[in-house]
Order: structure tokens, then sequence, then C-alpha cells
């Protein structure tokens, strides 16, 4: 049965006859509908339990309760025909709300009903997006895929409505009406005019049109590049090196010709085994090439149709940075104080190079196959070494983390994280843990379900959704998703619960400064709430969070107390626990990066190869592999076209609250309100301005890059100066 007309956008007659044989639902307005969802899914019956009884499993987390509901607590996300109900439901809503805000004079009412507006279809699309792809069965994905798209469609339609736009312009045209807003009411209107103006909607009707079939355009280009970008490459059995050989024959067991390389091979001890396979796995391919010139040329020809010089311009217009030339400043000058420490690593890992090769120093440089290995291992030696307490990389058990990240929101933030009971058909899977987030004055401020686990019908990736926004009036709902791995127990149903090594109990972090963030949200406009913002500015509270777990008196107080520390630690740790000797060569592949993501988008050449090369040779201290380009496998080119020095950037700024705040105490009640004040407000002030607030002091950039290169500089003068390389 076909049930989608892509060409038309509606459903089919064969859909539409099933839902009139349907029983009535009880929902008969989206108004309805928005007043359930998590918030009013409780069980009084059902006792909650700390994080770490339902994740040592010895309580239920769901079935117990005589209750049902729908999906994240939807009573319409029950069947498969509610979605598309649901969707009738929004869709006239909609449309209503579109009607009074064409008939409404140009006043601070306008913006009202058009965050109105923005709400309503988001807390549709946003809860049917995140089902789509982790669906407890076929039928509701197939269904949530398909009224995912609708709503996408829609929401295209708002932002090329003429008239919409010339009701909001005409607001933010009457002085006599602005000058009594607020600044929460300022940005929001800004927020409005520019998402509808990125799609060129004040130009005439042609050059939208234009527009439209470009975005098409960059979708195709975009999916081409990626997938191409996930094929293994496949070489010759016989032309591996003899080390590749054997693992190949001990997995296969039997005559091959021809392998698969999944991977760039930098995690294999032998230098002959990595430079072969980084070799072939990243050696250039045209029609990878082809599409990502395609993707960036698509781009950039959107971006000039609607009154931008690049597309870059257009994406980072509206960010912290504000230009492309503010990026590409602040990156230079961190490459430039970055590379004194970078030669100093290379020295080291030159050395334990030559050690396994026998002293032999006739291979010139280190490669980035060698960058990346040595890294790792060096790392892993220094943190054995150093630290004197093997139990300090021990595997830390998921739910003694999450108790101690609790313990840590209780001491610092006042909030409290408590596993609640769901209904009956609530959870997209059993395994999911609802979580209420309670403030010790304001009481319940959010919702958090805790997806941890891998699945076959989940899509693999750890990620935060936002389901609803918090703002004055309605309560946040966001789901933590990971992905991590539990082992089946022998002969039963059951599973051993996993245990994390430190990169991913830094993630759980990271996506927790994510949710924290989305949950404390509190203004009076969604759109300006939580992470809905800027990727270079929303990502601070994540690496914020980061900065938390890194801190020695926070790792052993609340995530492995039963390790007794020494001196030492705090030592080594005064700008990071888990800080290493080889972390600037790190941080400049990820400028490089961040560098040619910039450019391929300023400028969309003809000829990627050239331009990737010409900044690695300049930039990168690791001497390159020939006939190899790692960039046409970096998806993140096609994710965060032009953003992706936001990484980089946002650390910066997170550093700096972190040494001016937590550093000398982590515990520090009075910077835990600080912090919880500065996430209230969301996007909705002046980002630079709430950021110094909160700092303490007005930051420059100069700030900013010391705030990376300085910890990095004083861990590696206390250890690296003070080791013998030649041993």
């Amino acid at each position: 049965m076909r049930i989608f007309t892509r060409k038309h956008g509606t459903l089919s007659s064969s859909v539409l006859n099933l839902l009139r044989r349907e029983k009535p639902p009880e929902i008969s307005t989206f108004t309805e509908h928005m007043k359930h969802g998590a918030g009013s899914c409780i069980d009084k019956n059902y006792p909650t339990a700390s994080l770490k009884t339902v994740f040592s499993g010895d309580i239920p987390t769901s079935g117990n309760s005589r209750q049902s509901t729908g999906l994240m607590g939807y009573p319409l996300f029950s069947t498969y025909q509610g979605f598309f109900h649901c969707w009738f439901l929004c869709e006239a809503h909609c449309k209503d709300l579109v009607n009074q805000i064409l008939a409404a004079p140009p006043q601070l009412q306008t913006l009202k009903l058009f965050d109105e507006l923005s709400n309503a279809i988001c807390v549709y699309a946003d809860c049917v997006k995140f089902i789509a792809e982790n669906a407890p069965n076929d039928k509701i994905a197939r269904a949530a895929i398909v009224c995912n798209h609708n709503a996408h469609e829609f929401v295209e339609k708002l932002n090329t409505n003429v008239d919409l736009y010339k009701a909001i312009k005409s607001v933010s045209d009457k002085e006599e009406v602005v000058s009594n807003f607020n600044s929460e009411d300022i940005t929001a209107l800004k927020s409005f005019l520019n998402d509808m103006e990125l799609s060129g909607i004040h130009l005439p009707e042609d050059i939208r049109n234009s527009y439209v079939e470009t975005m098409s355009e960059i979708a195709t280009a975009g999916a081409n590049f990626l997938k191409l970008g996930q094929e293994p490459a496949v070489v010759k059995y016989i032309d591996t090196p003899e080390a590749l050989r054997r693992t190949y024959a001990n997995e296969y067991k039997k005559k091959i010709e021809f392998i698969e390389l999944h991977g760039p091979g930098t995690e294999h001890a032998m230098s002959d085994v990595r430079e072969f396979t980084f070799r072939h796995y990243h050696a250039f391919n045209q029609d990878r090439e082809n599409e990502l010139v395609n993707l960036l040329q698509a781009r950039h020809n959107m971006a000039r149709s609607v009154g931008f010089s690049s597309f870059s311009e257009r994406e980072l217009r509206h960010t912290m940075a504000g230009s492309p030339e503010t990026v590409s400043t602040f990156l230079r000058n961190l490459h430039s104080e970055l590379k004194p420490l970078v030669k100093a690593e290379l020295e080291h890992i030159k050395y334990a190079k030559s050690d396994d090769n026998r002293h032999d120093f006739s291979e010139p440089g280190i490669n980035p196959a060698d960058g990346q290995y040595y890294s790792r291992v060096l790392n892993e030696k220094f943190l054995v070494n150093n630290h004197k307490n093997e139990m300090f990389l021990d595997m830390l058990e998921l739910q003694n983390v999450l108790e101690g990240l609790n313990i840590f929101c209780e001491d610092v933030l006042k909030i409290s994280l408590v596993a609640e009971s769901p209904m009956k058909g609530e959870l997209v899977d059993a395994s999911v843990v609802k979580v209420g987030v309670f403030d010790e004055k304001e009481g319940l401020v959010g919702y958090i379900y805790l997806d941890l686990y891998e699945r076959d019908n989940k899509a693999p990736r750890t990620c935060l959704h936002t389901i609803t926004c918090g703002t004055r009036t309605q309560i946040p709902v966001v789901v933590l998703q990971c992905s991590f791995l539990r082992k089946p127990m022998e002969k039963t149903e059951h599973f051993h619960y996993p245990k994390l090594n430190l990169d991913q109990v830094q993630t759980l972090f990271h996506e927790f400064g994510h949710a924290l963030h989305a949950i404390l949200g509190r203004t009076t406009y969604q759109a300006t709430s939580g992470t809905r913002g800027p990727t270079d500015f929303s990502e601070i509270p994540s690496m914020l969070f980061e900065n938390f777990i890194s801190h020695p008196e926070v790792y052993y107080a609340v995530i492995n107390p039963f390790v007794l520390y020494n001196e030492l630690d705090f030592k080594l740790g005064t700008t990071n626990l888990f800080n290493t000797p080889y972390s600037a060569l790190r941080t400049e592949t990820n400028i490089v990066y961040s560098m040619l993501d910039l450019e391929l988008h300023s400028t969309a050449p003809t000829c990627t190869r050239d331009v990737a090369n010409k900044l690695f040779t300049k930039y990168s201290h690791l001497t390159d592999i020939p006939e190899t380009s790692p960039h046409l496998r970096f998806s993140h080119l096609y994710f965060y076209g032009a953003r992706y020095y936001s990484y980089i950037w946002s650390q910066s700024i997170a550093n700096l609250i972190f040494y001016n705040l937590f550093h000398d105490d982590p515990f520090n009640e009075n910077s835990g309100d600080k912090l919880k004040e500065f996430l209230k407000k969301g996007s909705g002030s002046d980002f630079k301005s709430s950021l110094d607030e909160l700092v303490g002091y007005q930051f420059t950039q100069d700030d900013m890059i010391a705030a990376i290169v300085e910890p990095l500089r004083i861990f590696q003068n206390s250890y690296l100066d003070s080791q013998d390389i030649s041993k």
C-alpha cells in the first residue's frame, strides 16, 4: 500500500479510508494533544528510585503501571493511524495560527503568535523525528517517517510564506512598537526574521524559486557524498603487508583474493600496516571529489542567490563569531600559539616510533596514521604510569557514573535526578529510563529519557533530542541518546550492565551538559530556549561538563569514590585530570580541518584536493602520505558546513568559565548558582554579554586562545620537559 504521494505531500486515499473507519479519537484538537507528554504520565502508585538502583537492575522501570498511553506520553502515538490523525490536528492548528497572525495588527502579540506557531510545529516534528529513528516496530517507523516528511514540507511552506514574512517584518519596522520590547522580545524578533530571510523570502519570486531548487541539489549531493564516504576500500589480498594478511587469513580461514578496508588502520601496532591501510582507505577518489564539489557549488550558489557572498557568510552571520573573517583570525592565531607545543610532542613521538623500529631514523617524519596511533598509545602509557594507580583506568560501571552525576548536580546546581515509572506504551524500548529533574526550590523542572543502550532498531549515534523546549509556561522534555553495548547473560533474558571507558564517561557528561542546557532553559519564547541557538554557543555547556568530569576532585569524589587518590593526581590535574602530554597535536588537527571547512565553504573551489593539500602543507606538522585525501571521508563537511570550528571555539569559552568559576572549587555553590542563571537565559539574551557576566569580565579572543593553550603548556612543561626521550 502506498501511503504517501511525494508529489503533493498528502496521504493516499487508502490511508484516508483507513482513518475514516477508525474509531474517532478522544483527542480532537492539537491543543489537547500538547497537554499530554512526559509530564502527564506519572503513576503515583509506582515508586520512584535512584538512577543507580534502576540501572543496577534491582527494580523494573516499566510494566507495573495500570495506565497506558502512547509513545513519549502522547496517546495519539499509540497506533499507526494516530500519527496521521495527530498531523491533521497539528496542521489545522498551525493554519489557524497563521490566520491569526495575518489578521493581527503589528504588535507584541504578533511575535507571541509566531512563537506559538513555531512551538506547535516543533512539538510535533521533533517528537516524530525521534520516533522515526528509534521506533519500536517497522509499522510505527513508517508512519513516523511519512509524518516527519509532511511536517518538514509544511515548515518549508511557512518559511516561504511571503505574507507571514511581511507580518513579522511589519512588527520590526514599527519603531513605536519595538521601543517597548525588552531584550528577549528583540532577540526572538530577530531570530524569526533571520530564519525567514536566510531562505531569501525578502527577494523576488524567481530567486525564491531558485533557492528551493538549489536546496534539493544540496540534499542530493550531500547524501551522495556521505554514502561514498562510508564505502570500504578494496585491495588485493596479495598486495597487503604480511601482518595484515595473517589477520584476514585467521578471520576468514579460507583463500581470499580481495579484502575490504573499513577504516584507516591507525590502531595497528605495525607501522607498515598503518601506512598501507591509511594510504588505500584515504586514497584520492574522483567520485567523492565530484560529489563534494557539487555540494560546495550548490551551497555557494544558494547563498549567492539570497544575497550572501558565500555560504560561510550565510552560516556565520548570526553566530557568536559573526563572520568567516573572525573565525579565520581565531584559528590562525590559535595555531600560531600552539605550534611550539606540537613540535615538542612530535619529538617524543619520533623517539617512540624509532624505538619500535629498532632506532631506525630513516623514515621521514610522522605521518597522520603514526600521529593518531602514538598519541593514543603514549597517552594510555602516561595515565597508567603517572597516576600510580592501576584502578584509575578501570572501566566504570554505568550505574555508578550516573549516580555520581546526580551527586554532582545535587551539590553544585541543587537539582536531583529521580528515575520515575513510565506508563505502558510510553517508551520506545523497555531499556529506556524516564528521569524527572527536580530543583530544590522550584520542584519539577523537566524530564530526561535516558536511551543509553545499543539495539537493532535504533540510530547508532550519540546525541540529544529536544522533544519540547523549556519556557516559562512549558516543561522541557529531552532524550539523551547513546549506544553503549551491553552483553546478554547466558541462558537468561537479562544483560550484563555496561562498563564505560574514560572516553565514554566524558561523552556521557558532554551530552548531559546539552540536556541540562535544554532542561534549565526558562525563556519567554521557545525559539530562544535552551539549545536553540548557534552551534558555537550551544556547545559551551556540554564542553563545560567535560571539564567537570576531568577535574580530579569531581572524578574521585563522585565517579570513583572507592579509589584512593594521591597528591600527584592533583598536581597533574591542576588543569585537567585527563590531560595528556599529546593533546596539542590532536588540537592542531582539529584546527586544520576547521580551516579547511571554512575555506571550502567560502570559495567553493572546483578542486578540493588542491585546497586541502595547500592547507595541510602549510599548517600541519604531520608528514603527508602521498596520493591521499582524508577530507573526502570527512562527513562533518556536510553536517557542519562552515561551522566545524564551533567545537574549538566553544571549548575555549568553556575553559574560561571553568577556570574562573570552578577550577579551585568545583563544588562551589555560588558558582553553581551563576551557571544555573546563565543556562536559564538560553539564547534569549546577547551571547557575549551573558558570557561576560558569567565569567566575570569582558573577555577577548586572546583570552579564548590562552584558555586552550595555557593548560596544555603548563601540563607539558611539568611533564614532557622532565622526560628523557632518549630512553
